[in-house]
């Protein structure tokens, strides 16, 4: 198997390897920062969906009217990314306040520091507690790559499809249309 990536242009999390693809072996992976003086920073992780973190913890901000749509808005949304789980308590009575159709609710997109839009419908009051849980990563790299400049990576740790995902996160100033992250999987 051989993948390339091109053109990863702006900070973002990028899915490599999705547990429904069913891979069984990644033999390596190059990155490629093309910009003249720049660097990208990268992070390359498996997350194990066996074990999941608490990665924040805030509360619903709807003055009085709290969340009865897929649109939620809170005090902050900070380390929170797209696909984690969101789980909300009623400070008040101390029980969970989402009657919801899926198992989980999990963030869909996020529109600002403090809107996300949710994978469905939540009904919570306003300064219900909202906890986001993701799966635990466990890190391959996490590196600057300097501008100009190819990282190779071989033997990549074995991936448990039915459990895991590998994913690719970059941030940096290098990264932009004329001057992209290049990625190439083996």
């Amino acid at each position: 198997m051989q993948t390339g990536l091109t053109n990863i242009t702006s900070a973002t999390t990028t899915t490599l390897v999705d547990q429904e693809q069913r891979i069984d072996l990644v033999r390596g992976i190059s990155m490629t920062n093309t910009h003249d003086s720049t660097a990208v920073t990268v992070e390359l992780y498996i997350q194990d969906r066996t074990n999941t973190v608490e990665i924040f913890s805030t509360l619903v901000n709807v003055t009085d009217k709290g969340i009865f749509s897929t649109t939620g808005t809170f005090d902050a949304l900070t380390n929170v990314e797209v696909g984690d789980e969101v789980v909300f308590y009623d400070p008040v009575h101390t029980t969970i306040v989402i009657p919801q159709k899926a198992d989980t609710v999990t963030v869909a997109s996020l529109t600002s520091s403090t809107v996300c839009e949710l994978s469905s419908i939540v009904i919570a009051p306003d300064n219900a507690v909202a906890k986001f849980y993701q799966p635990e990563k466990s890190y391959i790299v996490k590196t600057d790559i300097p501008a100009k400049t190819t990282l190779v990576l071989n033997d990549i740790p074995a991936i448990s499809n039915r459990q895991s995902t590998l994913k690719l996160k970059t941030t940096g100033a290098g990264l932009a249309v004329a001057t992209p992250l290049s990625l190439t999987i083996k």
